[in-house]
């Protein structure tokens, strides 16, 4: 979580965009706010972009796709402030920003061959992340492995399949959900050690097969420039 010493392979920053539907991440894509974003309006402006992630970035962006499933939030209290679609912040150069929420994920390593039942053992659990304080949002993510594009690798056999990804106001928020009778409740069955409940099953006379071909890893962010829509996420 601390993006100074972090060694990740799998870098220690991360952009995160929701859209509603597919094709409004391609519309996106295929219009003009996507390529000032990227430098694209001019050659000297792409120049620009290019040679100042180079000082920056110890390798090129890694796109990642997903489909989002079992998606539920809250309405925003409120809503940041943006000029021209993005966060107007101070940023010295030299201090990291702020921390705006935290993030709790949990990756998942499940075989194809299990994908159905996995999704199934998510979709039929109780979930009381709504009646929890601070609680902003979940979302369960399955790796898009068809997606294309420029920059896009196929998804190594280290990667996870499946991510849960859970928004809290904040860490004490997490912290105090993960302390209480909730996150009690949702992992007396199994445990996870990041959130997103893992739904409690009757132990049955002979033991299921894990899901997973491993252990789920946790993984844990503070989110910054947030931008969000009035119906939230």
């Amino acid at each position: 979580i601390d993006p100074l010493t972090d060694t990740n392979p799998f870098g220690n920053y991360v952009s995160f965009t929701i859209w509603d539907q597919k094709k409004h991440f391609n519309a996106w894509r295929a219009g003009d706010a996507f390529k000032e974003a990227h430098g694209g309006t001019s050659l000297f402006a792409f120049v620009t972009t290019m040679v100042s992630s180079a000082m920056v970035l110890k390798g090129a962006p890694k796109p990642a796709f997903y489909d989002g499933l079992l998606q539920q939030s809250i309405m925003p209290e409120s809503v940041p402030e943006t000029v021209d679609g993005w966060r107007d912040v101070t940023a010295d150069g030299e201090n990291i920003l702020p921390a705006e929420c935290f993030v709790a994920c949990n990756q998942f390593f499940v075989p194809s061959d299990n994908a159905h039942a996995f999704e199934r053992r998510w979709k039929t659990r109780t979930s009381k992340l709504k009646e929890c304080d601070g609680f902003v949002s979940f979302s369960m993510l399955r790796r898009d492995v068809k997606a294309k594009g420029h920059g896009i690798k196929p998804m190594g056999e280290e990667e996870p399949t499946y991510t849960s990804c859970t928004i809290w106001k904040n860490r004490e928020a997490f912290e105090g959900w993960k302390s209480g009778a909730a996150f009690k409740k949702a992992h007396s069955g199994s445990v996870s050690s990041s959130g997103g409940e893992v739904e409690k099953e009757k132990k049955p006379q002979q033991p299921p097969a894990p899901l997973w071909s491993k252990p789920p890893v946790p993984v844990f962010y503070e989110g910054t420039l947030v931008i969000s829509s009035q119906e939230g996420a």
